[in-house]
């Protein structure tokens, strides 16, 4: 089971968890009741050892900050990221840490109902692939709250380091999504990065 911690974004600077796990998982959270409803079923859901951070976002520092935060103040071999409407399938951890172990891939995609391993909504990567890309974090820092995710999948896959298992299960449960766009900044600023080349990490092109 993963153990489950709480931490608000006010107190970031003075938390740390220097204990070596074999993954850590960061929620960002508004909403503590969902965000811990969630974290529960993920816990239960799975037989590897772990830490489940849920990091309250009292500061609204967004969810790329967020996770970047948790990312730099804890150590594992593997860190990834969900969100507080994640439901788990079960031993969604287990199929998600296998396929990286026996894969050597640098970002696991989890099945999520809807992009189905292109695009890794909720994901799950190798620190030591990940200090590669970014150095620092888990994202590029210059997005807010969307298509961080999306640059971090397309150099993974432009890479070889992209794996999914669909037996990796966690889905995004939100019966709104239909309802709200993306962050046009985030929108704007991804279209730039990708006809740069994400900083030359990759070939430059134009997204559709």
């Amino acid at each position: 089971m993963l153990r489950i911690s709480h931490v608000k974004t006010s107190a970031l600077t003075n938390y740390a968890d220097q204990r070596a796990h074999d993954a850590v998982i960061v929620m960002p959270a508004t909403d503590m009741e969902l965000a811990s409803k969630a974290a529960e079923v993920m816990s239960r859901r799975t037989d590897r050892e772990g830490l489940l951070v849920i990091a309250e976002d009292d500061l609204r520092l967004g969810f790329i900050a967020t996770a970047n935060g948790i990312y730099s103040k804890t150590r594992s071999a593997c860190f990834g990221y969900a969100a507080q409407d994640a439901f788990a399938g079960q031993y969604w951890l287990d199929y998600g840490l296998n396929a990286l172990e026996k894969s050597g891939a640098g970002l696991l995609a989890f099945n999520d109902g809807r992009f189905f391993g292109k695009i890794a909504v909720f994901g799950l990567a190798m620190r030591r692939w990940l200090k590669s890309v970014y150095e620092d974090g888990v994202f590029y820092a210059g997005y807010r709250s969307h298509f961080a995710d999306t640059e971090l999948s397309v150099i993974a896959l432009a890479s070889g380091n992209l794996v999914f298992n669909p037996n990796a299960l966690l889905i995004e449960v939100d019966y709104e999504k239909h309802l709200h766009g993306n962050n046009p900044t985030d929108e704007s600023l991804y279209r730039k990065r990708a006809e740069q080349g994400f900083d030359g990490r990759m070939e430059p092109f134009v997204p559709a």
